[in-house]
């Protein structure tokens, strides 16, 4: 891979960055070093901090990536990092739980947010990615491997199923400029909502005892925990890393 031409400002997109994994990750960002964009539908109920800014908008939506893309690079600066890591849940609803009706809404909602979101962030900041010889680091889940045990519904665990593999056909598509990683946690307390706008961790005491219950180390981390994960995927010392996922899920995969 050639190396990239030096610019004076680099630039990083969050997608649904207005809380929890994706705020903690955009403002360790600029607090090293990047200017970053954030889009989401909601406003932070807690202003950002300096370096970051919001661009309202739906992942869902072609022209939102685009308009936040062309946010990020205003001014010159050079697009080389996207956090894919908007999400929603599906509240833990099992197939047989689910009329056809509800179903249709439950996956629509989900797979939209959840893995289209993801596509089309990438889609629209490839190009400025790969002139930056940039990076992608994707938001997945223990539910993109595990299916049972961790409150997840028959359509989250779909989506997340199919968020690595869309994390796997990219790092194989942008190659050789673009790299694409993820990170995987289980179980950690952010404001996730469900599909009917209820947040998963309404109940964050209980559910923290449950989720340190279920990981062999006992393990239940901040979304600040998390965000140098990112950073490390994105930057040079994980230069010769595309493909891989990190699991910062307490030892589920040994469990």
């Amino acid at each position: 891979m050639d190396a990239p031409a030096a610019v004076s400002e680099r630039a990083a997109l969050v997608t649904g960055g207005s809380s929890g994994i994706g705020r903690a990750v955009a403002e360790d960002l600029a607090a090293h070093g990047r200017r970053v964009v954030v889009l989401d539908r909601e406003r932070p109920t807690v202003p950002f901090g300096t370096g970051v800014q919001l661009v309202l908008g739906d992942v869902r939506s072609a022209a939102d990536n685009e308009r936040a893309v062309a946010a990020a690079v205003r001014g010159g600066a050079a697009l080389d990092v996207l956090v894919a890591n908007a999400g929603v849940h599906d509240g833990g609803r099992q197939l047989r739980e689910l009329t056809g009706a509800e179903l249709d809404d439950v996956a629509r909602q989900v797979l939209d947010v959840d893995v289209l979101g993801y596509l089309h962030a990438a889609r629209a900041a490839a190009g400025q990615l790969a002139r930056a010889g940039g990076s992608v680091v994707c938001t997945l889940s223990d539910a993109s491997f595990e299916v049972r045990g961790n409150g997840s519904g028959v359509v989250y665990t779909a989506a997340k199923h199919a968020a690595l593999g869309v994390v796997r056909h990219l790092a194989a598509d942008l190659a050789p400029q673009v790299r694409v990683n993820a990170v995987a946690p289980g179980g950690i307390v952010t404001g996730l909502r469900e599909t009917s706008g209820r947040r998963v961790y309404e109940r964050a005491g209980e559910l923290g005892a449950a989720i340190r219950a279920h990981n062999p180390l006992g393990a239940l981390l901040a979304p600040e925990q998390l965000a140098p994960l990112y950073r490390f995927l994105a930057g040079p010392d994980a230069a010769g890393m595309t493909g891989e996922v990190l699991r910062p899920d307490g030892g589920l995969s040994v469990s």
